[in-house]
């Protein structure tokens, strides 16, 4: 499940690794000829090195004094050019395979180069030396990793060409002067034109089956007709698909993401299945129009919401036999289990897991079926509500909170079932704590 809660250890972790190292004199480092400076502790002067473009195979771990906040037993990465002098890529590109050393620079450069801050907060120290250790495993060379390319992108493109062949030899389907192949069209409504708007339910599905996009089900989303966001071959089915029909068609790769593919997501050479249902065609004028009465009515329930939070935050403090008193913020605080762990303090790397409801009991969300969320703690980027509670915890700590709106997530609706202004109780437990300082 998605968690909405923001974890920010990874953002920083990616902020550490690609930082300047600006001041010489880490005590037992040496400054390397491309800037890193460095501490190694096995040389093995025979093994290859790696160069700009190479794949790199290698263990790491990232600490600041003597806490760790980020390790990895095998990780794969390419080798680009260094981001900053003295990065973690300079260090990788003065190893040889077997090696293992250690890179420092200063974190005094997050805060002011990467975060943008006017100086280094109180909840850490300037001049605190980041360190990251290393062992380089192995490396896959440029050439190999191309050539490997190369060969999956051939095959990738006769594999979608055999499965497109037997949608444009069928007879029963037509061929646009661009190669959409549609499939079925039903419905005499009109069709839309260049700007309208479609309000559709869809859903975008690989030939081998595998969903992409659904809102195949649902409220009916707004299409710009005309609008690429989705791809050439998107963008000319939406002309196709009558006013109160639906529309079916295969749409060949080179009509939406060609060779390239979409990172992460989608192969390169993937064409893909397209079921569309159009509800209703706007102008642009009357989609404005609707958006805008929408947008008014959604407005004034906010503020009637607002308005009544205070009685229903009361009828759910009788009803629960709430016997606490709310804190300044109007946060309730009940305390479940008393911790015997650290206190946690601005600075500190904390690990909770919750459970998040909405006032009507209803279970919203939860970190129990994965991994806890682990953050930085007195940011200001946390639910408020959440970082007041944690304060008075103790690791081991088990707690649950009534979150008045101001205190949650205020006037940002998460969903149906957590609009804008809602009082949010969690489940809270303090799992652990690590000092940076």
């Amino acid at each position: 499940m998605k968690k909405r809660l923001p974890s920010y250890l990874f953002l920083l972790i990616i902020c550490l690794t690609f930082i300047s190292c600006e001041k010489s004199g880490f005590k037992g480092f040496k400054k390397t000829n491309n800037g890193a400076y460095m501490q190694f502790y096995e040389v093995n002067s025979n093994g290859e090195m790696p160069e700009i473009g190479d794949y790199v195979v290698f263990s790491f771990r990232q600490s600041i004094g003597d806490s760790i906040i980020g390790e990895n037993e095998s990780e794969t990465m390419e080798l680009t050019e260094s981001y900053f002098v003295g990065d973690m890529m300079a260090g990788l590109l003065n190893m040889h395979i077997g090696d293992s050393a250690t890179v420092a620079f200063l974190i005094d450069s997050v805060c002011i180069k990467m975060l943008d801050m006017d100086e280094v907060p109180d909840y850490l120290t300037s001049g605190q030396t980041f360190y990251i250790d290393m062992r380089l495993k192995d490396i896959i060379p440029y050439k190999e990793v191309e050539a490997q390319r190369k060969e999956e992108l051939i095959l990738r493109k006769q594999y979608d060409d055999d499965n497109l062949a037997m949608y444009y030899s069928n007879e029963d389907y037509k061929i646009t002067e661009n190669g959409l192949i549609i499939l079925s069209v039903k419905g005499k409504g009109r069709g839309a034109q260049d700007g309208e708007v479609l309000k559709i339910n869809f859903n975008l599905v690989t030939l081998e089956g595998d969903t992409l996009l659904d809102f195949s089900k649902g409220d009916p989303v707004a299409v710009r007709c005309g609008d690429m966001d989705l791809g050439e071959g998107f963008a000319e089915a939406m002309r196709y698909v009558p006013e109160g029909g639906e529309a079916h068609f295969v749409i060949p790769s080179s009509l939406a993401f060609d060779s390239v593919g979409l990172e992460n997501t989608v192969l390169p050479y993937t064409s893909f299945i397209l079921n569309v249902k159009n509800t209703n065609i706007l102008t642009q004028e009357e989609y404005q129009d609707e958006q805008k009465r929408l947008h008014d009515a959604e407005e004034a329930e906010n503020m009637k919401r607002l308005a009544e939070e205070p009685a229903r935050i009361e009828k759910f403090v009788k009803e629960h036999h709430v016997t606490v008193a709310p804190s300044e913020t109007g946060v309730y605080y009940l305390e479940i289990e008393r911790g015997t762990g650290e206190v946690v303090e601005d600075g500190d790397m904390v690990a909770i897991h919750y459970n998040m409801y909405n006032i009507d009991d209803k279970l919203i969300e939860t970190s129990y079926d994965s991994e806890p969320l682990t953050f930085m703690f007195g940011m200001g980027n946390m639910v408020p509500g959440i970082e007041e509670a944690l304060g008075k915890m103790r690791v081991g700590g088990k707690a649950t909170i009534i979150v008045p709106s101001p205190m949650g997530f205020g006037d940002v609706a998460i969903d149906k079932e957590l609009p804008a202004n809602s009082t949010v109780i969690f489940d809270l437990e303090l799992i652990d704590v690590q000092k940076v300082r």
